[in-house]
């Protein structure tokens, strides 16, 4: 069953533009960030504002900006910045493709997650090919069915939206304090909830972080995020309950992988095998 608000979100997207009956939309809540994924052709959007901030990045095709009186062009590559309130409109020409991502967000929320008392962009268009590219693969990654890979595109998202903010004129705070001492005990509270993810937030509100900052200071000093660096831990303490002779039913709900399926996934990808065949090798 669709939840109400989603659906009730997502019709509000939807009832602004006309669209060919080949276009294809797909949706997704990340945290804070709500995304879509549209493929169309010759889609066109009334005038309209939003509550929230919005960020557009165009993969292909020629997007026709009208933002409070002003009209500008948006190829691929460019990255489309709306505040909350502006009145937009535009699209692409009648049957033109069109190939691009939305991601929406409220301003606090995404000023909190980087470290900002406030936010509003100074810019509306910025043409970023290589910025665009990271940041349409990761809303594309949120959509993914595994709950992992969904986590770790919105630490991605947090991060590649900290340049697309200072792409567009904003100044983020400097770069945390505290190095190695704080990634230990980060590391320490991923360790002590290994059974239940631990929000990122919380984790941030524990070091007196930022989402962007905590992420940014984590990934630096061990190249991994925060939720990477608790999955290795996972499949490797998997690995050892798995020695000892647990079975992977039991091992995926004591380390809190969603489902065995979920551990299985995981175990091959950093060892190369499933947990039954890593099993099955250790009774020769």
């Amino acid at each position: 069953m669709v939840d109400l608000n989603t659906f009730v979100s997502v019709c509000s997207r939807l009832i602004f533009y006309r669209a060919d009956p080949m276009s294809a939309m797909q949706h997704a809540w990340l945290g804070n960030y709500e995304v879509t994924h549209t493929r169309c052709t010759g889609l066109t959007f009334a005038r309209h504002s939003h509550d929230e901030c919005v960020i557009g990045v165009n993969l292909v095709g020629e997007e026709s900006v009208w933002l409070d009186r002003r009209e500008f062009q948006a190829g691929p590559g460019s990255i489309t910045l709306y505040n909350p309130g502006q009145i937009q409109g535009g699209g692409a020409a009648d049957g033109a493709p069109w190939h691009f991502v939305s991601l929406y967000v409220a301003a606090d929320a995404l000023a909190a997650d980087l470290g900002l008392a406030q936010l509003e962009f100074d810019r509306s268009l910025c043409f970023q090919p290589d910025l665009a590219q990271r940041l349409a693969a990761a809303v594309k990654g949120a959509l993914n069915d595994d709950p992992l890979l969904r986590e770790i595109n919105e630490d991605a998202l947090v991060l590649l939206l900290g340049e697309v903010v200072g792409a567009s004129g904003v100044r983020l705070p400097g770069a945390a304090t505290g190095g190695k001492g704080m990634i230990r005990r980060a590391q320490e509270l991923l360790a002590e909830q290994l059974s239940q993810a631990l929000p990122l937030d919380q984790l941030g509100d524990e070091l007196g972080l930022s989402k962007f900052h905590l992420l940014r200071t984590f990934q630096k000093e061990t190249g991994l995020s925060p939720r990477q660096w608790a999955m290795q831990l996972r499949t490797c303490r998997a690995k050892g309950l798995l020695r000892r002779g647990a079975s992977a039913s039991d091992v995926a709900h004591e380390l809190g992988f969603a489902d065995q399926s979920h551990l299985n996934r995981h175990f091959r990808a950093a060892y190369g095998i499933t947990p039954g065949r890593y099993q099955s090798l250790l009774k020769r």
